[in-house]
């Protein structure tokens, strides 16, 4: 496993999520995420690259007054063309949070699924920026009256 690259993110929701009923509070997130290439890959065609990957993240998690720690651990398939210059990824893995009530939306629980798609631009040899919508959701674990919510976030930093 090697760490391909680490950067700062920055996220937010809407009160209607791609996933799921609509929400009580808008979210922000602040986080740092960094991204481990598994040993798995192939390649397809001359331009084409499929890899497996791991994003984690640790940041924080903001709402109706309320915060907490939210850490992530998501295996990844990342699809790379034209030598890695974009890169279009896709996981689920899990969540696990220090505080999952924000005002009166109650998450379920301190553990939660953790959906992703994104989009990775490498303009430069060390450098990224990408786009990134991450779904959180306990998906009934904890009864039907918890919510998840969705981000929208915005990626920068540093590239191996």
């Amino acid at each position: 496993m090697a760490l391909l690259s680490i950067g700062p993110r920055i996220g937010f929701s809407g009160k209607t999520p791609l996933l799921g009923k609509e929400q009580r509070y808008f979210f922000h997130m602040t986080d740092v995420a960094a991204v481990f290439k598994l040993p798995w890959s192939w390649p397809l065609g001359e331009k084409w690259n499929l890899e497996t990957r791991l994003i984690a993240s640790a940041g924080l998690l903001e709402a109706a007054s309320d915060s907490g720690l939210m850490v992530t651990v998501v295996p990844d398939l990342a699809l790379s063309v034209w030598d890695g210059l974009v890169t279009f990824d896709a996981g689920a893995g899990a969540g696990f949070f220090s505080n999952y009530k924000f005002g009166m939306q109650d998450f379920g629980g301190p553990v939660q699924i953790v959906a992703t798609v994104g989009v990775r631009v490498n303009p430069f040899s060390h450098a990224y920026t990408g786009f990134r919508v991450q779904h959180f959701s306990d998906a009934g674990l904890y009864g039907s009256s918890s919510l998840g919510v969705d981000m929208y976030i915005a990626e920068l930093g540093y590239r191996f």
